[in-house]
């Protein structure tokens, strides 16, 4: 064999014996490496509030779990994706997880927005939660609707009852007449019709500016997020609406080909750190109505409950019935092989049923 060649042979044997040793030396740590799952995941709120403690402690359970297994990059306040942009960021990928709100999807999740008809729901959380569970349990076309756009739902929280804030006095339901007020969903603004307030759809954003400036006399939504971004100090006149629920089940989504990916393991800490995450948030949901109508008390807002009268009248109208209508045409218009009035149905007569459970 020539020198060349020998000398070739020995060079190579010396960085094979070198690579092996660097595999064994590195091994445990690389392995370490290998075990440690990072995700990404993009909300619209911030980490306060109601919204911030339900999606935070979901977050940390994880974390907790995970024992530093699994780690949590989270984009608070829409500083990677702004809200309407989630549900595409989360399939594509952008994202490994995000907050859905199917209110601002009323095309893509069409089917899923039966759900945001409903005026009237249960008020105990743990009902709230319940009436969810059966909805996407029993009604397999809403989580299809989900995996058409690459996800899943992991985790669910809901919000607190329907208030109105005004920028002057306002003590019932007769106090919407003729004010300018925006609401969250199309469907809403039309029931909103009913009341003989003059609806105003501008982005949620416009809310604070558009109260202040007088664009808007009024907004109707859930109570924590009138307070949350502050819509109470510059509406100080608060209608309260204990019995009318915000409908929409507040999701949390996970990209379905990464979720496929993850090992069991990673998996079943997801999935336990939701079961444990919904308990703890709802004894912390328990109270805070109360908290944040003694805040605004003490702050010189004005707050008032809407009356049996005020609830009774505003289930009655029949812009609620012709809402439910509308939706159904339009469903059975673009989706034909969904039955949008049984599915519709199924949902009211879930809900009804949640409610006069025992508590």
């Amino acid at each position: 064999m020539p020198a060349m060649m020998k000398n070739a042979l020995h060079i190579l044997g010396i960085f094979t014996v070198l690579a092996v040793a660097g595999v064994f030396a590195a091994g445990p740590r690389s392995a370490a490496a290998s075990d440690t799952v990072s995700l990404t995941y993009a909300t619209n709120t911030e980490p306060v509030g109601l919204r911030g403690m339900a999606e935070k402690g979901f977050i940390e359970e994880i974390q907790r779990l995970g024992k530093g297994r699994v780690r949590i990059r989270v984009y608070w306040r829409q500083s990677y994706l702004i809200d309407k942009e989630i549900l595409e960021g989360v399939k594509d990928g952008s994202v490994d997880m995000g907050h859905v709100n199917i209110n601002y999807y009323p095309n893509r999740l069409l089917v899923n927005g039966g759900i945001t008809l409903l005026q009237r729901g249960p008020e105990p959380y743990d009902q709230r939660m319940r009436a969810y569970d059966r909805i996407y349990g029993e009604i397999p076309e809403l989580n299809a609707e989900f995996a058409r756009y690459n996800q899943k739902i992991i985790y669910t929280y809901a919000v607190l009852p329907m208030a109105g804030c005004f920028t002057r006095k306002a003590v019932s339901l007769d106090d919407f007449r003729d004010r300018r007020i925006r609401t969250a969903s199309r469907w809403l603004l039309k029931v909103l019709e009913g009341t003989g307030a003059i609806p105003v759809g501008i982005p949620w954003a416009d809310s604070y500016i558009a109260l202040k400036t007088n664009a808007l006399e009024g907004v109707y939504t859930n109570l924590d997020a009138i307070h949350r971004v502050g819509l109470d100090r510059v509406a100080p006149h608060v209608v309260i609406f204990r019995e009318l629920w915000n409908p929409v089940p507040f999701h949390i989504t996970v990209n379905l080909a990464r979720w496929n990916r993850l090992a069991p393991g990673v998996r079943n800490i997801i999935q336990t750190a939701a079961q444990n995450a919904r308990e703890r948030f709802a004894r912390e949901y328990a109270g805070l109505l109360d908290t944040i109508v003694a805040d605004q008390r003490a702050a010189g807002i004005h707050v008032a409950f809407a009356s049996k009268m005020d609830v009774h009248q505003w289930l009655s109208m029949e812009e609620i019935e012709k809402v439910k209508a509308q939706w159904v045409k339009e469903v059975n218009l673009v989706r034909p092989s969904v039955n949008a009035g049984a599915i519709l149905e199924n949902i009211e007569k879930i809900v009804a049923q949640v409610i006069d459970e025992p508590r």
